[in-house]
């Protein structure tokens, strides 16, 4: 057993300060059990009876029993088939699993042959503000959830987090546990869309997988730090490293981007190497972007066709990267800018030095960059890693895009990366395309 997080002075100021108000009624949902093993958070809005496929599929852990905790939610004028399929979420967790304990307002908590449910209702009687969404959800739900664990009804320090429509792998819960001593904090899930039963759907949905594969082996070929997916229903994040960021931002979309974004700048993620998690392929409306927002929008079109970044953004990227650090050495470092890009693009035939300097000024990371050499010299390294983070380095890549470097169809890019290799047959069906990817993505250090 671990011991309680009370002790520790972030978790206790964030718990203080800046948690939703559930948490302070932590203990209430804790009755089931004397300790829970793990905890897991699931947002779920629109879902209807969807949901009992994950929760069906939620394993048993290595430490007691699994907490899950289950966040309905809408705003009050979200439309009507979402109240709707709120509604029948409730009365299918009920017909599944029997009639629950309500131990606060607007709290179920239900039996689990893994442990137990606890459902936050924020779309009954208590709605979330407006234009709020998936980010205040998960926030609640890991909010209670570190609450939990600070005074020691949850063994695991791991916040796990993931989605209504994920199905999950037997060895999930102790994928966390074997992955040694090493300190991470954030760990990501290996993931796979599951098989669709509309070709056009399934087609769109290994598109989209595809390209979140290559823009993360891009960004390892660029040598960038934040090269990891992100994506909500794969991680978990450490109690410790949730409350110092100051936990999930309020978004309506991007939530596990950005909270991701905040903890590699205060800690590892790692990449975990067990079975993966299989994901919904399925359209959705619920936020602006993603696979269920991509899936739609190409479905709309008379042929599922996605473009990729062509890969000269990656080789722009890892020419500034490179030079970064030896900007360091120099008293005028942004006067040296130039001509060190020019001395890097002679070893780098897809970089045009002028391109990368308009780049990087247009897209304020030049400016990022200055400030950070301005800090004192013991500071310069976690400035820069701080400055030039994940949404920094996305804003660069397009910035480049639109200033040239236009995206491509999903096989020309393919074949153009020099950092990715093709099968032998460079016309194979979709579905090998994604394998081999799937392949080559675990595959990297």
């Amino acid at each position: 057993m671990h011991p309680p997080l009370g002790a520790e002075k972030a978790v206790r100021k964030y718990l203080g300060d800046h948690a939703e108000a559930e948490s302070r009624s932590h203990l209430g949902i804790a009755r089931a059990a004397p300790v829970y093993g793990h905890g897991l958070v699931i947002p779920c809005h629109g879902e209807g009876g969807g949901i009992l496929g994950a929760l069906r599929t939620i394993p048993t852990g290595s430490h007691g029993p699994v907490l899950v905790l289950v966040v309905l939610n809408a705003c009050q004028d979200a439309p009507r088939w979402v109240h709707r399929a709120n509604a029948e979420t409730l009365e299918r967790i009920r017909a599944e699993y029997g009639e629950p304990e309500s131990p606060l307002p607007d709290t179920f908590v239900h039996r689990h042959p893994a442990g137990s449910i606890g459902v936050v209702d924020r779309a009954t009687r208590s709605f979330l503000p407006p234009g709020q969404g998936v980010g205040l959800a998960r926030k609640i739900g890991a909010d209670l959830l570190l609450a939990l664990q600070s005074t020691g009804r949850v063994n695991s320090p791991w916040i796990h987090c993931s989605d209504a429509d994920a199905s999950f792998p037997a060895d999930y819960f102790e994928q966390s546990e074997r992955r040694g001593a090493n300190p991470a904090a954030a760990l990501i899930y290996r993931f796979r869309h599951q098989q669709a039963s509309d070709p056009r759907e399934q087609e769109a949905a290994l598109q989209y997988e595809i390209s979140l594969r290559y823009y993360v082996m891009g960004l390892r070929f660029a040598t960038s730090p934040y090269a990891f997916h992100s994506i909500g229903s794969t991680m978990a994040v450490h109690a410790s490293a949730y409350a110092a960021v100051r936990g999930f931002p309020r978004r309506r979309a991007a939530e596990d981007f950005y909270l991701l974004n905040k903890i590699a700048k205060v800690g590892r993620i790692e990449s975990l190497s067990g079975d993966p998690l299989h994901l919904s392929p399925r359209p959705s409306s619920r936020v602006p972007f993603g696979t269920g927002a991509t899936v739609r929008r190409l479905l709309e079109a008379p042929v599922p066709q996605l473009d990729f970044y062509d890969p000269k953004v990656f080789s722009h990227l890892r020419a500034w990267l490179r030079v970064l650090p030896r900007l360091k050495n120099h008293r005028a470092p942004m006067r040296e800018l130039p001509s060190l890009l020019r001395e890097e693009a002679q070893h780098a035939p897809d970089v045009q030095a002028e391109r990368l300097v308009d780049a990087l000024e247009c897209s304020g990371a030049r400016k990022a960059a200055e400030s950070a050499f301005a800090a004192a010299p013991g500071l310069v390294d976690r400035r820069l890693h701080e400055a030039f983070d994940g949404f920094r380095t996305l804003k660069l890549i397009h910035t480049l895009r639109d200033q040239g470097l236009a995206s491509l169809p999903m096989r020309e890019a393919l074949g153009r990366a020099s950092f990715v290799s093709m099968p032998a047959a460079r016309s194979a069906p979709t579905a090998e395309l994604a394998a081999h990817f799937e392949a080559q993505d675990y595959a990297s250090p």
